[in-house]
């Protein structure tokens, strides 16, 4: 259970990520269940759908069959939850979008949730940071390059928040961030389609199909 934590009065407070936020891995679900498990079909988010600090949108996730909807809503994700791999070769970030919101989290995800006192957009810009990164490289554990993460772990580890006022500005500056890197990666890809026909058309004559 969380702790009351007052950050009104200092421009830094230290307190245990347990006492700021919820901790928590996702619902377990075998790659082979994917296809073929019966039940109500929802999105469900793995490590792969982490990129760059984005969470795939829900249309663009694997749809899992639960027998026990109800159940699995208990591990949907919100808008502003900071989720974590905890299994895998590589520690990834992702903030939940609104796009996102409402899919479920495996178990190879831990999902951190910001109580009252915290934003997500700080929460994640604190958790993912060059920093606090290898804090949290230090608890992954595993006899191969496949670690894992224990969310026990994880919510033992002291962080230090800046004041709400400077949480919401970070938040601001991680948003608008994540916006301008999207854009950009479309934009490359739109450059480098027409680059791509623009060769074609060249090359071919503008006989192939491109």
């Amino acid at each position: 259970m969380r702790k009351h934590v007052d950050i009104t009065s200092t421009p830094f407070t230290q307190a245990r990520l347990a006492d700021v936020a919820d901790v928590f891995s996702g619902i377990g679900v075998s790659r082979e269940e994917t296809a073929e498990r019966p039940g109500e079909r929802m999105p469900v988010i793995g490590v792969r759908d982490l990129q760059d600090g984005d969470v795939a949108p829900r249309a663009a996730l694997d749809t899992v069959g639960f027998s026990a909807p109800s159940k699995a809503l208990t591990y949907a994700v919100r808008t502003g939850d900071v989720l974590v791999t905890g299994r895998g070769t590589v520690l990834k970030f992702g903030l939940v979008s609104t796009e996102t919101a409402g899919a479920i989290a495996s178990a190879n995800i831990i999902v951190v949730r910001p109580g009252p006192e915290v934003t997500g957009g700080a929460l994640f810009a604190i958790l993912s940071s060059e920093v606090f990164r290898p804090k949290i490289e230090v608890l992954r554990r595993g006899a191969t390059t496949l670690l894992s993460l224990s969310p026990k772990d994880l919510a033992k580890l002291e962080i230090n928040l800046p004041s709400r006022d400077e949480q919401e500005r970070i938040a601001a500056l991680v948003n608008e961030s994540q916006i301008a890197y999207r854009a950009a990666l479309e934009a490359a890809d739109i450059r480098r389609t027409l680059a791509r026909r623009f060769v074609d058309a060249r090359l071919f004559g503008g006989t192939q199909n491109t």
